[in-house]
């Protein structure tokens, strides 16, 4: 597949700086105007050594800045997490930002930013040591020419959703139901709403031709049927994804928060 690198390296410069959060910022405006092109984005920070830090390791965690009408108290949406070495050599931190990429894209501007919260310590002392290490994006594009060769031959294939595999006597790749209670059964007692969600997964056999979706995977359960001893075979996996809105508290302060792809809504093999 021939893919387009495009580097956004300069972040906007922040208004003000902070010892525990940054917000990030990017004009994506230059960018072309058709979204559907993206492949992959990657946000890249750079965390400097701390040698004086009091803990031998701090979670970064990264949020997308969702626009208000009230611009003092503007919502998050959490994208990632990362456990780092405080005192340990500096290094790159990669976050897979595609889906957040994709929404400014299609919304063509700088009013949708990135947050960064955590102990990242801002580029501000040793400029010059550092000048090459500041945020940045990474983008993968399909050139315009291989997106406009693929559009015909498209074609919208059945998912294999709730309506269609919620049967007991599927033994194919299908959505299955499941419900997670997060106290019970995964021991977490800080969200505070929902009490769990109906997360649902993927499970089943991948036969020739049932929901492939690329060639590569027909190609895969071909063989596998034909040489039903082989071990390589197309595996069931999630396609459509949704989030989930929870209410936590940090003290006695209510936060509400979107987690991205945390519902399974249909399924294909892969």
């Amino acid at each position: 597949m021939l893919l387009v690198l495009h580097f956004i390296r300069d972040a906007i410069p922040p208004s003000y700086y902070s010892l525990y959060f940054r917000i990030v910022r990017f004009d994506v405006s230059a960018m072309e105007k058709n979204a559907s092109n993206l492949v992959k984005a990657e946000f890249r920070v750079f965390r400097l050594q701390n040698t004086k830090a009091r803990v031998s390791e701090q979670r970064i965690e990264l949020y997308q800045v969702l626009k208000s009408k009230e611009l003092s108290s503007p919502g998050q949406r959490y994208i990632d997490s990362k456990v780092v070495k405080t005192r340990a050599e500096g290094e790159w931190l990669s976050f897979d930002v595609t889906e957040a990429v994709h929404e400014w894209l299609h919304h063509r501007g700088i009013d949708d930013y990135t947050y960064s919260s955590g102990d990242v310590k801002a580029l501000k002392s040793n400029r010059k040591k550092y000048s090459g290490k500041t945020p940045h994006l990474l983008l993968m594009l399909l050139p315009s020419y291989r997106l406009e060769s693929q559009q015909p031959s498209r074609r919208k294939k059945r998912a294999l959703d709730a309506a269609y595999c919620f049967r007991n006597v599927q033994d194919n790749c299908c959505l299955r139901p499941l419900y997670i209670d997060f106290k019970r059964d995964l021991g977490w007692k800080w969200i505070h709403e929902p009490k769990g969600y109906h997360a649902n997964f993927c499970a089943g056999a991948c036969p020739y031709l049932w929901s492939s979706d690329t060639q590569h995977s027909r190609v895969l359960s071909l063989y596998n049927t034909i040489n039903p001893e082989a071990s390589a075979s197309p595996c069931c996996v999630s396609q459509d994804l949704e989030p989930l809105t929870i209410l936590y508290y940090i003290g006695k302060t209510p936060k509400i928060e979107q987690l991205s792809n945390m519902i399974v809504k249909s399924c294909k093999c892969s």
